[in-house]
Formats: C-alpha cells, sequence, structure tokens
C-alpha cells in the first residue's frame, strides 16, 4: 500500500459521504471500498466516529501548523475554517448525524489550543494568574467556536477568510485589555 490504512479510510469516507449521510455509512461500506477486513479498519479505529475525530484532527493539525501567536492567529483560524470548507460534506453530515455537541467539543479543543498560547504570549511581562488566562483563552474560543458552528450551521455559504477578518478586528486588542484587568 502506498497509502497509509488511515488515510485509505479517511478517503473511503469521504468519498461516500458525497452520496450518503454519515449515519448512513457502515464500517462494512468502508473496508468493501477499501479491499480490506474488517479487522484493519478496527486495528486502527474503534467505530466511524472514531475515524471522524481522526480526520477532524488531522486536518486540523495540519491547518494549524506554525499559527499560534499573536500575529498569525487569525491565519491558523482561517485554514481552520477553509479546510472545513475543503471538507463540506463531511463537517456538515457530522454536525447533523453526530450532533452539534460533538463538533462544538472538538472546535473547541482545537481553537483553545490556537487562542490560549496567544494569551500566553500577549501576558509577557504582566503578572496575570494562570486561572485568568485560561478563562480569557476559555471566554474567547467559546466565542469562536459559537461563530464556527454558525457558520456550519447555515452551510457555509461565506467566505472563510471573511469569517476569520472578522473575527480577528473584534478582537484585536481584546486580550491584552483582558489581561490588564486580571493583572496583579
Amino acid at each position: 500500500m502506498l497509502k497509509n490504512a488511515k488515510e485509505m479510510f479517511a478517503e473511503s469516507l469521504k468519498k461516500m459521504l458525497q452520496q450518503k449521510t454519515l449515519d448512513h455509512i457502515t464500517v462494512k461500506d468502508i473496508v468493501e471500498d477499501c479491499g480490506v477486513s474488517r479487522q484493519a479498519f478496527y486495528y486502527h479505529f474503534s467505530d466511524i466516529y472514531d475515524l471522524v475525530e481522526w480526520i477532524f484532527i488531522e486536518e486540523s493539525s495540519a491547518a494549524l501548523a506554525k499559527n499560534r501567536d499573536i500575529d498569525t492567529w487569525k491565519q491558523g483560524y482561517c485554514h481552520v475554517l477553509q479546510r472545513m470548507q475543503e471538507n463540506k460534506n463531511l463537517v456538515l453530515n457530522s454536525y447533523r448525524s453526530i450532533s452539534r455537541e460533538y463538533l462544538e467539543a472538538f472546535m473547541y479543543r482545537v481553537l483553545y489550543q490556537v487562542i490560549y498560547p496567544v494569551v500566553e504570549e500577549q501576558a509577557t511581562g504582566l503578572n496575570v494568574e494562570a486561572k485568568h488566562k485560561k478563562f480569557i483563552a476559555h471566554f474567547y474560543s467559546l466565542a469562536v467556536v459559537s461563530v464556527g458552528i454558525d457558520w456550519v450551521r447555515t452551510g457555509m455559504k461565506e467566505k472563510p477568510e471573511d469569517i476569520a477578518d472578522q473575527v480577528a478586528t473584534l478582537v484585536q486588542g481584546d486580550f491584552i485589555k483582558a489581561l490588564k484587568k486580571y493583572a496583579k
């Protein structure tokens, strides 16, 4: 095999999502499409939702590479939205099949990993307790996730660049402003 098994299963699932929803795809469908045994699938994933999560993690990791500081976080967020749009069927079917909470939790984990380092960087030279820095990152992560979920809910029609610009405009300077309020 030229591709690793996980990538092969991911491609198969994405292809099937062009034709039907996630809740109508089985492990049997995927392994038959790939020409492998069910055991091969279960060696890598516990179920289809585990495969979906792996795809989301792989896509977001690639999108966020090197975009975790004050100057590049917007670009990282834009990349996440672009990857979501590139995988529109997967995202929309996950949103509709898995539940909104699953997608929200996943997006939160991803975006918190982008936002917290930015808050840490902005806190340099300020005496701010860790719990306050975590809360600031938590607050903004929830806000950004809500914007992203609304974008998914409405069919992902708006350009990712436009959403990232709007979010960046709203939060520009807010991290440092909030940190200064918590500084001792």
